[in-house]
Formats: C-alpha cells, structure tokens, sequence
C-alpha cells in the first residue's frame, strides 16, 4: 500500500480473474469492463440516434460509464420506470437520458479534468494533478520557469535532477437540489390538449437549471483565481484609424497579450477564450473570426455556454451568460486527466428523486419549510453532487473590456 496516498502502489499485485495482476492493470481493465456495460449508451447507435443522442467523446467514455454505474446503485429501480432498454424513446424515463444527453455538453468537461468519484468513495475523493520541479535548487523552481543554464554541464560532471511531483487534494461532494409541483389537472389537460408531458419538462428545466450552475461556479473561479494575469482593452476609437472596424482588430492583440502571460508561466499557448456577450460581438466583428456552423435543430437542452467560432485559427471562441459581458478567460485545454487547470469530480450526476402525490411547503415557509401537503398535486425533486478545484491557476488569464 502506499501510505502517502492511501490507495494500492501501480506495482502492487492483487487478485482479479483467479490470477494475479499490476493495481494499475486491474483498475483499468475494472474500467473498460464498465465501458462494455454501457456501451448500448455510449457508443450511439442507430436507436440513440432516432432519439437525437450525439456520439460521446471517446476521451469520456470512462467517466459516462462511472456516472452510469453510479446512478443505477443510487436509484434503487425507479430509474428504470416507464420504459425498457429497447424503446426508442431512450431506456429510462428521466435519470439515464438527461445524463446522457446533457452531461457531455457541459462546457467543463471540455476544459477541465474529469476525474469522478467510484461509489466506493463515499462522496470524499482524492484528485491528482501533476508538475515538474528543478530538484537542485532552492526553492525548487517548476520546468516551467525559465532557465537557461541549468541542464548545461561538463564532461563527467554530476548532472542535476528533475523530478515530478504528483499533487492530491481531498475533495467533498457537494449537493445541488431542485424540486417542483404541479397540479393533476394541469398535467392532464397539457398532455390532452398539446401531448406536453409537464413532468417530463419541469425535470428537464431542473436538470438544465442544476448543470448551467455548475458550469456558472467553474467558470466564476476561473475568473477570480486565474493566475496568469489579466489584460485591459478599450473600445473607444482614438485617433488615428480609418474607420471602428479596423480598431477592433487590436482586440487580438489583447489576446495574444493575455496568451503571453500563460506562455510566460507555462510555455503553453492557450487554446481557448470564453467570454461575456458585448466581448464576443467585437470579436465577432473581427476580420479573422470564423463562425461555428448554427445547427437550428430545436434543442431542449440549452446549457449557457455555446462555441460561436474560432479566431485566426488559434483559439475556439465561447459566448457564456455565466460572466459579465465585458469580461473573458483565455486557457489551456487539459493535456490529460492530470495535466489540467481545473478538476472536476462528479459523483451522483443527476438523479430525479421519486415521485410524491403531494405538494410541498416553500423552503422558507414560517411554520413547516418542505412540509408535504395532502392535495391533489405531484411533486418530484432532482438532485446531483460532485467536487471541483482549480489546480494551476497559471494555465489561464483573463481579459476586461471598456470604454
């Protein structure tokens, strides 16, 4: 066992499959066991697509299936009410489809680390990221930093040592709840009258609501903790140019300014720039901005966060409500799951809690808050929790437009 992290050495043997094999080796095979499980799911096939299901990142594949294995144990068979695994119109009525459909489109799951938390974990998980240092110097200085002498050495002489440094921090799950009421009668005559399944609906709002928070919190962190430092740029025309448009041109030298702080720390080149809605119309104005392609299928699941384009080619542009308008974070996509600016943890991703017929007391009600109330009403909450941290804060920077 490796008492400094708590967990198996990747060298230790432990028993799998009447034999014996390397932690690391057992772990993963675990791992793909469950991406085989639920590969009806993840995979997309033919039925996923009839019901608008998207192809899921390979690179995700690990985590759906842990967030699958999660929600099943946790729902105690009411996930699977209403429908089979061979209905076209998806194998659970709520938990497995909004997971599914939604969970990939979170915006952190691009630009964060993944790294769920096992059942086993009892929502308390450690995370890793790791870094690189200069051992023969004090302080220890990270590879990062520049140096230009200290490999340079002579024949036979000792050279010095680099070392890598694996980092863990404990993170706690924390809960993010919804619940909403509807009447009998409204939920009758909506589905009469206009085939609206008003339960169907209030879950996913909620579901929608709970993710675009989450998304909010990391990217509110981003902005306050980003360590690279932070660019100004004015939209005021000053003397000098042919016309506005030519102006807002310098916006990228603002970019390339801010990309240049994280080059500086890191050596890395950013990747991406998300950014409030008066920040991306300038960008949209500018010469070299490419635009997405609008796909104007009509989409339930609207998360806040939406990639409009790509500037010179370089850097993938979000439009986020989440941040003030005139604000931006320019950063690093993960080159791994422990190479990363910012780690996020799901543990029970989303999971709709059983259906009352009742109706209950607002939270703050003077006598009984959540009191469930005897009347002709239903009521169904939906729930999720998960950790995140922000690692290397120099793997971002941030940008603030004004007049």
């Amino acid at each position: 066992m490796d008492k400094k992290k708590g967990r198996p050495s990747p060298f230790i043997l432990v028993e799998a499959d009447g034999g014996y094999q390397a932690y690391q080796n057992a772990q993963n095979a675990y791992l793909d066991s469950l991406v085989d499980r639920w590969s009806w799911l993840i995979e997309g096939t033919k039925k996923m697509k009839d019901a608008g299901l998207e192809p899921i990142n390979p690179k995700l594949w690990r985590t759906m299936a842990i967030l699958f294995e999660n929600q099943h144990a946790v729902c105690n068979g009411f996930m699977t009410e209403a429908t089979t695994k061979t209905d076209v119109t998806l194998p659970e009525k709520f938990a497995l489809p909004i997971i599914r459909k939604v969970y990939p489109r979170l915006w952190a799951t691009r630009v964060a680390s993944v790294q769920p938390m096992p059942l086993s974990s009892g929502g308390v998980a450690k995370i890793f990221w790791m870094d690189f240092y200069r051992e023969d110097v004090t302080p220890n200085t990270n590879l990062a930093t520049p140096d230009s002498d200290y490999a340079l050495s002579e024949e036979n002489a000792v050279p010095k040592r680099v070392k890598m440094q694996i980092v863990s921090s404990s993170v706690e799950a924390e809960k993010d709840i919804l619940g909403a009421t509807w009447s009998t009668e409204v939920q009758e005559d909506a589905r009469g009258a206009m085939n609206i399944d008003v339960e169907a609906e209030l879950v996913n709002q909620m579901s929608m609501e709970i993710l675009r928070e989450m998304d909010q919190r990391v990217i509110s962190e981003m902005l306050i903790w980003a360590g690279a430092g932070n660019q100004n740029w004015a939209w005021t025309v000053p003397a000098g140019y042919a016309s506005p448009k030519d102006y807002y041109e310098t916006l990228g030298h603002s970019i390339i300014d801010a990309e240049g702080g994280i080059f500086d720390s890191r050596y890395r080149w950013a990747d991406w720039v998300l950014g409030g809605r008066n920040f991306v119309s300038f960008i949209r104005k500018m010469q070299d901005f490419r635009p997405s392609p609008r796909n104007n299928t009509p989409n339930p699941f609207d998360m806040g966060v939406r990639q409009v384009g790509t500037l010179e080619g370089y850097w993938d542009i979000y439009l986020s409500a989440h941040i003030n308008t005139n604000r931006a974070i320019v950063g690093v996509y993960p080159r791994s799951d422990v190479d990363t600016s910012y780690i996020i943890a799901p543990y029970i991703p989303l999971t709709p809690m059983p259906l009352i017929y009742a109706e209950f007391k607002a939270y703050d009600d003077a006598t009984m808050p959540g009191a469930y109330v005897n009347v002709d009403k239903w009521s169904r909450n939906v729930r999720t929790r998960w950790g995140k941290k922000l690692v290397v804060p120099e793997l971002l920077a941030t940008l603030s437009i004004a007049a």
